[in-house]
């Protein structure tokens, strides 16, 4: 809503600045049949660079002032992981094993000697994801998909996708997108591919394809309940109305 009404300020003021402009070189032209002089030039560039700083203004404070997020619905990985990281380490899980972090510790050493392992960096994946360091999930499962190469398979990307999700808090970063735009065409009929694209849509603000796609999901009944319930809290949250009540 928005970003219609900053479209139909910029659309109004800028046909107001244009009939302003051709009426001032209407008006000049009418008046002598002569060359335009210099200072009668100089009105009428005066009147198009009004129109262009309008323009550029009006952006310029509605990405300091307004809602720069509708201009760029999506943010990159790091910015969105940053606050959400931060907040996990103010209030730090007191109930975090000591073997676990012992294995993290050891595997990360391990690693360091052995920087082709594949396994162990998938093992390193799943030990963070349980240890909630979720940006270091991350960064393992890019690794894992770096070795594996043209060899990785669905499961892998789905995996890099759900650790770009939570590392984001629940967030769907410009880098995310990416990763789903060169898999989609190759698994269009995947369920989770479908999860990731109504998530897309939500990050976006799209929210009539967000409910499309959770409709068709809920009734094929084959992706996870929890993320169908992730989804469909998502939309609710948001005060949209997506079942119709009997």
């Amino acid at each position: 809503m928005y970003f219609s009404i900053l479209l139909f300020v910029i659309i109004l003021t800028s046909l107001f600045l244009s009939f302003r402009y051709l009426n001032s070189i209407m008006h000049i032209a009418s008046k002598s049949q002569k060359n335009l002089s210099f200072s009668e030039t100089i009105i009428n560039k005066r009147y198009l660079i009004y129109l262009l700083s309008f323009i550029f203004i009006t952006v310029l404070l509605y990405f300091g002032l307004g809602r720069p997020d509708l201009l760029q619905p999506q943010l990159q990985q790091k910015k969105l992981e940053l606050p959400y990281i931060q907040s996990l380490q103010a209030k730090k899980d007191a109930n975090e094993h000591a073997e676990l972090l012992s294995l993290y510790k050891k595997l990360k050493i391990t690693l360091v000697k052995r920087p082709n392992d594949i396994r162990g960096y998938s093992l390193l994946v799943k030990t963070c994801l349980t240890l909630n360091k979720y940006s270091e999930a991350r960064l393992a499962q890019e690794k894992v998909l770096s070795l594996k190469n043209k060899s990785s398979n669905l499961n892998d990307y789905i995996l890099l996708l759900d650790t770009y999700f939570i590392a984001a808090g629940g967030r769907f970063s410009i880098e995310a997108s990416e990763i789903l735009n060169r898999i989609k065409n190759k698994y269009p009929l995947n369920e989770n591919i479908h999860f990731f694209t109504a998530i897309e849509h939500i990050e976006r603000k799209e929210y009539p394809s967000a409910i499309n796609v959770y409709k068709k999901l809920k009734n094929k009944n084959t992706l996870k309940k929890e993320k169908l319930i992730l989804l469909k809290n998502k939309l609710e949250n948001l005060g949209i109305t997506i079942e119709q009540k009997n």
